[in-house]
């Protein structure tokens, strides 16, 4: 089901939480299946905008324009995704997450806690640290009537989804090296990045050196010439107590292009990327420079623990860096920011000895760390891929569980149905069927006239005539039956998995997708099947329902389960190879032929599978063979001896099956 999904955030931006914005941008423009999108941008502090006119940012700028006209027209939103700090977190659709960098210290501010809990379904943070301290952040807080509650912590889901790597071609930056032995630090300069430290530290190590230079890209609040004056003073002023140092310090000020960065990280004179700031929240540029091959200069602590460690051979996770020690202390009086950064948070300070001696490390045993570089710059494109990342954010934000497999891998889907007395739903039926994702491309669909008193055919025709290298039409002369129809059409098909398809049943339009995705990533299973919405007014669709939720939840596969109650009923699809093992349906069966042929594969070993999410909408219909309570005294019979066949322990009082 498409849904409509605004992202509220700085998505225009240049800032970190820009970058983070458009990620998920990319993330649901990779399944225009699942999302209608929509965006309301917003500023982020005194960073500039993106002013580039590419397909992302022309497509950003009709995001806003939509949404902003569909807010005029009172129209409403499924899902709101908030790119943006909790404590800004607000009320906007029926589904509300966050999405947020989280925190680099070591505890969430209550006011984040309390905000979030009362705003938002789920939170998504880009690491690992950042949903940690989510989680582990407790207060003993005392509500309006006084009563005191211990332990009082984020009350909603809390989920990491990494950033994945997105290569840029190299873009020249108009600097001219004087030094062959450069390092590079890419931080706004603030006491959270501890830039002062960075290049104080640095230039003492290598005062007497003058091969050795520092890159500093950098800026202070703004991308604004007053900034850079304001920027380049402050670094001269940093600089000047050492006026006779050897070593050169370069300033690249404010926002420079993708491209840019990327030949920074790739300079062939430069040696390593430097972050000894307190914290990250995940530390976009540090893993930037490790998918582009450039060792990294670090501590071990924060957002960066998701991607700077890689297995060694035996395989023992531990960080492929050149690790600078620290302290975990009390963040600086001057962090505290109220109602974010508690002053009684924690966070690292990286020492002073330990910063020194890896640098001077780094040059020392320059082809070990090109080694380890390498290393992880491998271990990261092969674990942190857009195609893994993108998917795991688009399912987080869909609600459900979501398979990426290529349609173009799948076999052939045969649909088995019954035309009987269907005058009433076969137009709705053969809409609802061709418009699922790959029905042209991978299903034939087998229409099998039971001698049916109905006139059918005429529409039949119409789209057989539509779909002539897609639907088969076979007129019996005598009803065999529900199951001896579906033999005949086992017979008849030549897909490699079956399903059947009920004239009154809808489905949803990436139904027959997403079980023969199933089977297909499962070579094991037999057998898929999931829940479906119910209703009781015909003609309805999986779209657009009167089912109000109510909903069948099948139980998980196991025999025993399946002893007592049919889970697959409903609308399964199977391999056909399953009855070259187990023989054809019972045709002595008028409506638990399907439950005995089910019990006879997983009761001699076949293994079938639940999809854990909604593909269907079933119809109750009061005259169908299964729901009529009218056959209820000889369906119960049926069932009972489906039971005694199959059962290894003593018959229960009422055996019964679902549905």
């Amino acid at each position: 089901m498409l849904k409509k999904v605004v992202i509220k955030g700085p998505i225009l931006s240049r800032s970190g939480y820009g970058e983070q914005a458009r990620f998920a941008l990319r993330a649901l423009r990779s399944r225009p299946d699942l999302f209608d999108i929509y965006a309301i941008n917003t500023s982020w502090g005194h960073t500039g905008q993106i002013t580039n006119a590419d397909e992302e940012a022309n497509f950003i700028h009709e995001a806003v324009l939509k949404a902003q006209q569909h807010i005029q027209q009172k129209g409403q939103f499924d899902i709101s995704l908030q790119v943006t700090v909790p404590n800004e977190f607000e009320k906007i659709a029926p589904v509300n997450i966050g999405y947020t960098a989280g925190i680099e210290t070591n505890k969430v501010s209550p006011q984040w806690i309390d905000k979030s809990n009362g705003t938002v379904d789920k939170i998504i943070v880009v690491s690992n640290h950042s949903k940690k301290v989510f989680e582990q952040t407790k207060y003993d807080v005392k509500d309006q009537e006084g009563n005191e509650h211990k332990g009082w912590g984020i009350q909603v889901p809390v989920q990491t989804v990494n950033y994945p790597v997105r290569m840029h071609d190299p873009e020249e930056v108009d600097i001219e090296f004087k030094t062959s032995k450069n390092f590079l630090v890419v931080a706004q300069w603030g006491p959270r990045k501890n830039l002062d430290n960075t290049i104080k530290w640095f230039v003492e190590a290598f005062a007497d050196d003058e091969d050795v230079g520092l890159v500093v890209k950098t800026n202070t609040a703004s991308d604004s010439t007053i900034d850079r004056e304001f920027t380049q003073e402050r670094l001269e002023s940093l600089l000047k107590p050492y006026a006779d140092r050897k070593c050169s310090v370069y300033l690249i000020h404010g926002e420079i292009s993708p491209g840019n960065l990327a030949w920074l990280y790739e300079h062939p004179t430069m040696k390593a990327m430097i972050n000894i700031g307190h914290g990250e929240g995940y530390g976009l540029p540090l893993f930037e420079a490790a998918y582009h091959g450039l060792p990294l200069v670090t501590t071990t602590w924060s957002g960066q623990m998701d991607f700077i460690c890689k297995p060694n051979k035996k395989g023992k996770n531990y960080p492929r860096v050149a690790k600078v020690d620290y302290d975990i202390k009390y963040v600086q009086p001057g962090a505290v920011w109220d109602g974010v950064i508690q002053k009684d948070s924690m966070w690292a300070f990286a020492k002073e000895k330990s910063y020194k001696n890896t640098l001077k490390d780094v040059l020392d045993k320059d082809f070990h760390w090109r080694k380890e570089a390498k290393a992880l710059k491998n271990h990261i494109h092969e674990n942190f891929t857009s195609e893994k990342l993108y998917h795991q954010f688009a399912e987080l934000v869909y609600g459900e569980e979501l398979v990426t497999v290529n349609t173009e891998d799948l076999p052939k889907i045969s649909i088995i149905t019954s035309v009987y007395d269907g005058d009433e739903f076969i137009r709705p039926f053969l809409e609802d069927i061709t418009k699922q994702t790959i029905f042209e491309d991978k299903c034939e669909l087998i229409l099998i006239n039971a001698n049916s008193p109905g006139n059918e055919e005429e529409i039949i025709q119409e789209y057989v005539d539509k779909y002539p290298n897609n639907i088969v039409y076979k007129r019996l002369e005598e009803d065999p039956g529900i199951y001896g129809v579906w033999n005949i059409g086992i017979k008849l098909a030549t897909g490699e998995y079956i399903t059947n398809a009920n004239l009154d049943d809808r489905k949803s339009a990436h139904s027959l997708e997403r079980h023969a995705a199933e089977l297909f990533m499962n070579d094991d299973v037999d057998l898929v099947y999931a829940d479906m919405l119910v209703t009781e007014n015909p003609n309805e669709t999986f779209d657009n329902n009167t089912s109000q939720g109510r909903r069948y939840n099948f139980a998980e596969f196991s025999v025993e389960n399946l002893k007592m109650s049919n889970m697959p009923h409903a609308s399964p699809m199977w391999r056909k190879s399953y009855h070259e093992k187990y023989g054809l349906f019972d045709t002595s069966y008028r409506s638990a032929g399907d439950w005995e042929m089910w019990l006879r594969g997983a009761t001699q070993g076949s293994k079938f599978k639940k999809i854990n999410t909604l593909l269907g909408l079933y119809y109750f219909n009061p005259k169908g063979i299964s729901t009529n309570p009218e056959n209820f005294s000889w369906k119960e019979e049926e069932e009972r001896k489906v039971y005694k066949k199959y059962k290894n322990t003593t018959e229960p009082d009422s055996p019964s099956v679902i549905l």
